[in-house]
């Protein structure tokens, strides 16, 4: 049985944060109702991106600026254990969909509001992207080389919509308790802001993202590929230096003056001989992988982290007893429509005469 059976969630979110926070949801065993604007709904469609992160939902089209389109919204609404919102600050209540309002339908519903800066403050209604989210909150400043800060590869703010999925588990199990709603603002920026901080108080975020530490680097070797290692503990830092037969780097763990002889012994074998000759060595030391060389890796495929026909996202977590969903396909834009709106009691001439004033 899915561990979140029985729970229905209504999605108005697009892209990255607020879908990745209900495909967390949904492969935990919630019912996801995608609501989409009907012209042209989530601006992801059509991209692996969408693919990946709306599979196993469903997808209503909804005009939420035409009153039929809102009685219909709040018709789910009463049918529903929460609301996730990606909109503006401010934009949800100038619909006439605020909490205040949709808790009339609903007590028990709980509403997550996912933001760049959050609902307050003096940023709150400024535009932004993942880029600035992470500027401001400090973490692309110590992702750094010696040089400039770098870009990471990956939208770690806006991943940081998952905070709100956990948000919401919490308010599941406080609500069986006292059978209340809740509001969770959910701001991108101040969860980037925890992840920096941790980085920056405990783990002398600027000496090692700065690529200034000898063990714990990337290195190039001698076919242009690359390989990491990790040997921030002595024990592991030693069980390298002995390994390649030099001791006398043992002292240079930290010791940035070593960098180009360390650069020039790995230059020296191919990834592939490294990462053989430390098979059975406790060193922490990895190849650094192509996008490509991923999805073969032995470890990667046992856990089952990709669906190898797809390459879909399996739930990175798991369970003894229980299974999450196993979904295959996203939506197409309001394929279910029809269905939804027959299940609030809506007959087919209703739905055609609302698909003809464009609230559908």
């Amino acid at each position: 049985m899915a561990m979140l059976k029985d729970v229905k969630i209504l999605d108005l979110t697009r892209l990255l944060p607020g879908p990745y926070c209900t495909w967390i949801l949904s492969k935990l065993g919630a019912d996801v109702i995608k609501v989409e604007n009907p012209n042209m709904g989530d601006y992801s469609r059509g991209s692996p991106l969408y693919e990946l992160i709306n599979v196993g939902k469903k997808s209503l089209t909804l005009n939420l600026k035409k009153n039929s389109g809102k009685k219909i919204l709040l018709d789910l609404v009463s049918q529903s254990d929460v609301l996730v919102e990606g909109f503006r600050p401010g934009v949800i209540d100038k619909l006439g969909l605020g909490y205040d309002v949709l808790k009339e339908h609903n007590k028990r519903i709980i509403v997550c509001s996912i933001s760049g800066y959050g609902q307050t403050g003096p940023y709150r209604d400024i535009a932004g992207h993942d880029i600035n989210y992470i500027s401001i909150s400090g973490l692309l400043g110590i992702n750094r080389t010696s040089e400039s800060p770098m870009l990471p590869a990956l939208q770690i703010g806006d991943l940081g919509g998952g905070f709100g999925a956990l948000s919401i588990l919490a308010n599941l199990y406080r609500r069986e308790i006292d059978g209340e709603g809740e509001y969770i603002d959910v701001s991108m920026t101040d969860v980037v802001g925890s992840l920096f901080n941790i980085a920056y108080q405990g783990l002398l975020a600027e000496t090692f993202s700065g690529g200034l530490l000898p063990c714990c680097n990337i290195y190039k070797t001698k076919d242009e590929k690359f390989v990491s290692i990790g040997a921030i503990e002595a024990k592991f830092w030693n069980n390298f230096c002995i390994s390649i037969g030099r001791d006398d780097l043992i002292k240079a763990q930290y010791d940035s003056s070593a960098m180009e002889e360390i650069k020039r012994i790995f230059s020296e074998k191919t990834r592939e001989e490294w990462i053989k000759m430390f098979k059975e060595v406790d060193a922490t030391l990895t190849p650094v992988y192509s996008p490509e060389e991923v999805f073969s890796d032995p470890q990667v495929m046992s856990r089952k982290v990709f669906d190898q026909g797809k390459k879909l996202l399996n739930f990175p977590v798991k369970f003894l007893r229980i299974s999450t969903k196993d979904d295959r396909k996203a939506p197409n834009l309001g394929e279910n429509t029809s269905e939804i709106l027959k299940g609030l009691g809506y007959g087919e001439d209703e739905i055609k005469n609302l698909r003809i004033e464009k609230v559908v």
